[in-house]
């Protein structure tokens, strides 16, 4: 009698019965873009793939190390001090106003108009005012700075009163130089914060008055702030680059764009024929340190540049130093004026417009900073989805390549020796049913051993293949 064994469709009671006809909900998705080496002699063209994927390689290795360069000047760049500024118009208006003036006094008898104010002594106030224009009133940034104060874009101010032989008294006086400094610690601070404590003493004009009725000269200097370490140049490099104010930072780029117009570089090859990713060569070519001759730092002066720097060459690391001479204070708009007691004011007579720098608040740099993540992130993101999409078209054609490839080798086996290789062929595929069924057993202590997956390598993509394909994965 023999032995009775249950059928592979016996069933766990309490468990439900398993629908065959359900669909797994594991897609085998082909991801593997690498052709294997037996096929470059059997297709043509493949070298150039093969071509493709080094360039690839090298590609990513760059991303690599742009994406660190990205971050660490990202960390910084989202420093305040690094924002673009944007610029506006402060309109200045310097004038002066006179009361009880011997014409005014007459003025007021002739029309009956006689009061107490009229009987003080002749006096004349000299008045320095500012106002900021706004051309763009829709934008935010002009919005957050409609409040801002005269002296908020000033670092200083002052008025020098000039004596002459009608004010006998001011000779020699003190108070004829009138100065206002911006003495705040902060000054970083105070420009990003908008309570009502850092702007107390701002004021939108400064006043000067005197007892007289004769005119009098004066000269009122102005200060404009600048919170970007902006330094005043010497006539020739003033003339050099086109502006008598600007930072180190811009003085630098400003040379390194003349020399490398001009061509003045030792190695000017280098700086037009850079590959896209670095090779060998090109690397050690690079790190020569005792070839002077190709240095791409060393600078040849043209004659100008030589004028300018007082050298023949130099290096660019030492190019700050050769600067450092050109450097100077900053120099403050001197604006002459002239009291006039014949009028009752003279507002408009003199007014001047004076570009200044607004400056930045943290909410718009906020915003900024997150318009640009999310405009490197939806730009990251679209160029990651159109990089699968061909890796997948990429993937798909490597598989029909592989399958191809096995029906070639297939037919011709068959064709050469039919009767072994139908032999092979059976034993290949009673394997496989034994894997399907997991009847086949491997020894412990050789699947340990890293020998036999490098002997059985084919072989176990072969059957990991099989599993996935019926679902058995």
């Amino acid at each position: 009698m023999s032995a009775q064994y249950p059928s592979q469709t016996s069933t766990v009671p309490g468990k439900p019965r398993p629908n065959p006809s359900a669909t797994s909900s594991i897609s085998y998705t082909p991801t593997d873009t690498s052709i294997p080496p037996k096929l470059y002699d059997k297709v043509p063209n493949l070298d150039m793939y093969k071509k493709l994927k080094d360039a690839e390689r090298q590609i990513d290795l760059v991303n690599v190390r742009k994406g660190l360069d990205f971050q660490s000047i990202h960390s910084k760049s989202i420093q305040p001090s690094n924002f673009p500024r944007e610029t506006g118009i402060l309109r200045v208006f310097i004038y002066n106003t006179c009361s009880n003036q011997p014409w005014q006094k007459q003025s007021a008898q002739e029309r009956g108009d006689i009061t107490a104010d009229n009987a003080g002594e002749p006096s004349w106030t000299l008045r320095v005012e500012g106002k900021l224009l706004r051309d763009d009133k829709s934008s935010t940034s002009t919005q957050e700075n409609s409040n801002l104060k005269f002296s908020s874009f000033l670092s200083g101010l002052s008025v020098d009163l000039v004596p002459n032989d009608d004010y006998p008294e001011m000779q020699a006086a003190q108070s004829n130089i009138i100065e206002w400094r911006d003495t705040s610690q902060q000054q970083m601070e105070n420009m990003y914060s908008n309570n009502a404590s850092n702007r107390s003493s701002e004021f939108d004009g400064l006043d000067v008055k005197r007892n007289g009725m004769y005119d009098l000269e004066a000269k009122i200097a102005l200060l404009i702030k600048s919170d970007n370490s902006r330094l005043g140049l010497s006539p020739e490099m003033a003339q050099f680059i086109g502006k008598e104010e600007a930072t180190q930072q811009e003085l630098l780029y400003a040379v390194w764009q003349y020399a490398l117009f001009k061509r003045l570089f030792k190695w000017n090859d280098s700086l037009s024929n850079v590959p896209a990713a670095p090779t060998d060569s090109s690397m050690n070519g690079m790190n020569r340190p005792d070839d002077t001759t190709n240095d791409l730092t060393v600078v040849e002066c043209d004659e100008y540049l030589s004028e300018l720097l007082k050298v023949p060459n130099f290096r660019f690391t030492d190019l700050y130093k050769l600067l450092y001479s050109h450097f100077k204070p900053r120099k403050p708009i001197i604006l002459d004026y002239t009291v006039n007691t014949k009028k009752s004011t003279t507002l408009g007579d003199l007014v001047v417009d004076i570009p200044v720098e607004l400056p930045l608040s943290l909410s718009s740099i906020q915003k900024q900073n997150v318009e640009r993540n999310k405009q490197a992130y939806e730009s990251l993101t679209k160029s990651d989805a159109e990089i699968q999409t061909l890796n997948h078209k990429i993937a798909l054609g490597v598989v029909a390549l592989q399958q191809a490839n096995y029906r070639e080798n297939f037919y011709r086996d068959l064709s050469s020796d039919p009767v072994n290789f139908m032999k092979q062929w059976v034993e290949s595929q009673s394997e496989t049913l034994r894997a399907l069924k997991s009847d086949e057993g491997f020894h412990e202590q050789t699947v340990r051993r890293a020998d036999y997956y490098e002997k059985n390598d084919e072989l176990l993509k072969e059957k990991i293949d099989i599993m996935l394909g019926a679902n058995r994965i």
